[in-house]
């Protein structure tokens, strides 16, 4: 098969490994991130530019009056413009892709003098995309970044949520906005999915407007948006693993940590309250005067009762929280740390165990669909300090087996176990400016090559990096418009501070009257 593009450039020898060089006058279209091919046995080998330097410079002494354009120059000497406008771009191999062998590297790069195509839209959707938009199973986030005609970059839905996810991002790049088109992707009919958002900013509340949007609701579907506030979020004590109960409750003696285990392993398994657990202590105590006993029980008294999601009998049911073509999102930004770190650990836990005993059709609490959870300010919650780090370290690892996804999402990635980080195999990465930050995906996600991972800190706001499984090569994005209004936009405090001034109740400035110069100026109240 013969290209019938026209050629933008001449390969330039020798190779570099898998990378090469070639030479174009083309001035505009050949951007970093973009892609080119050249033929090779009837297939297009697709190349990534990842480096684009002028050629050729106009002399110095062309440039040293800025009024003066330099072709005016060139002109009155009879010199042509063109000489001066030849490009050397770097590009790399990424290969042909193949239906089952996925991209294949011819492993020799293209002899000095072959021509090289820009890589035309279709090209790219068929080589570099698994789906389709608006495909059974698709996601689409948003468009070629480099490209005019639209480009849409699109992920298997499949993939991204059985092999779990990372958004990574500096503050302000756009990482809530985003992950607000990822659900309106996956409430889309033709993938119906379930979908958990845990929510420390209560940013998510706008997804509401999804329910009453045609394409969510039509031909018998419609698409559901619940909104969970502090008052509705409530754990039952009995469900607390003893290693939970033990992180609500500081500085245990060694005793007291033994008499709470004795007592625990005796409850474990019944619908026990906070009173229950009191007597049941009281119940092991020597006698009336016994002090480890009476500090236990104050402390239970103090903490557990104080803790406001831990309540003795309402409980959040998973069926209540998860159900396909529904997305539920936890509102928890008046809740302490501890109380979203408790939250999390235990649901994770309880929807873990309950795909499990679905797929092995053991008793207890069942889902019997997968589920995707997305955990904002994942740093929060993936440190090797947190509370919910080995749950989500379990879920990460053996999660997939049994349909549980995750989707983190952090400003902070140097902040998340690597281990963890890791096993997100589909990854959008956006603005990163901390090298420490870079430096921990550079270690943890194998997909992102060192080139693209010096463009983080040059992406504006709304472009990102996609790399994994879920797309066959890097892509360089910008985020479609969502369909939903945006909950996380940054105050315009001038402007608020102006329509302060500007209500007729406002009270709270005073007239005073300076008597040297009969300006008045405004005060704040005391």
């Amino acid at each position: 098969m013969v290209s019938k593009s026209k050629p933008v450039g001449l390969v330039k020898g020798p190779s570099e490994g898998f990378n090469f060089k070639f030479i174009t006058p083309d001035k505009t279209s050949l951007k970093i991130g973009d892609f080119v091919y050249y033929m090779y046995n009837g297939r297009k080998v697709i190349c990534r530019i990842v480096k684009r330097d002028p050629l050729r410079l106009f002399p110095n002494v062309y440039l040293s009056n800025p009024s003066i354009n330099p072709e005016r120059i060139l002109k009155a000497i009879g010199m042509s413009a063109t000489e001066f406008e030849l490009f050397e771009i770097k590009a790399s191999i990424i290969g042909y892709y193949d239906d089952i062998l996925g991209f294949v590297n011819p492993r020799i790069t293209p002899e000095p003098g072959k021509e090289i195509y820009l890589a035309e839209k279709e090209v790219i959707e068929e080589s570099l995309l698994k789906k389709k938009v608006s495909e059974g199973g698709s996601i689409h986030l948003g468009y070629l970044l480099n490209r005019e005609d639209d480009v849409a970059v699109v992920l298997d839905t499949s993939l991204v949520v059985s092999e779990h996810m990372c958004i990574l991002a500096s503050t302000g790049s756009g990482k809530s906005y985003l992950a607000g088109v990822l659900v309106e992707e996956l409430l889309k009919p033709y993938n119906s999915a379930a979908v958990l958002i845990l929510d420390p900013h209560s940013e998510y509340h706008t997804l509401k407007e999804i329910e009453g949007l045609e394409e969510y609701n039509s031909n018998g579907y419609r698409a559901m948006v619940k909104i969970f506030g502090k008052d509705e979020i409530k754990i039952r004590l009995c469900e607390l693993e003893y290693d939970e109960l033990i992180n609500v409750l500081p500085s245990l003696s060694d005793k007291m940590e033994a008499i709470l285990n004795v007592v625990y392993r005796e409850l474990e398994g019944e619908k026990f309250t906070v009173d229950d657990l009191v007597d049941a202590i009281k119940a092991r105590a020597e006698d009336e005067r016994d002090i480890t006993a009476k500090a236990l029980t104050w402390r239970i008294r103090r903490y557990i009762e104080n803790v406001d999601i831990i309540d003795d009998y309402i409980h959040l049911e998973l069926k209540d929280i998860l159900k396909p073509g529904m997305a539920a999102v936890l509102q928890m930004s008046e809740m302490s740390d501890l109380e979203q770190q408790l939250l999390t650990s235990v649901l994770l836990k309880r929807i873990l165990n309950a795909r499990i005993n679905a797929e092995k059709g053991m008793d207890g609490e069942k889902l019997e669909y997968p589920v995707f959870v997305i955990v904002e300010e994942a740093h929060r919650f993936a440190s090797r300090e947190s509370r919910s780090f080995d749950v989500l370290k379990t879920i990460l690892s053996e999660g997939r087996k049994f349909g549980v996804g995750i989707c983190l999402i952090s400003q902070r990635p140097s902040k998340i176990d690597s281990d963890i980080l890791s096993q997100c195999m589909t990854q959008v990465i956006m603005r990163i400016v901390n090298p420490a930050d870079q430096e921990n995906i550079r270690a943890s996600v194998e997909s992102v090559g060192r080139e693209l991972i010096e463009e983080l800190p040059g992406l504006t706001k709304g472009q990102a990096l996609v790399a994994g499984v879920a797309i066959n090569s890097p892509i360089l994005m910008r985020v479609r418009r969502r369909l939903t209004s945006h909950g996380g936009v940054s105050k315009n405090a001038p402007k608020e501070w102006r329509q302060h001034f500007e209500r007729p109740d406002a009270e709270n400035t005073k007239d005073i009257e300076i008597p040297s110069s009969g300006q008045k100026r405004l005060f704040w109240d005391e």
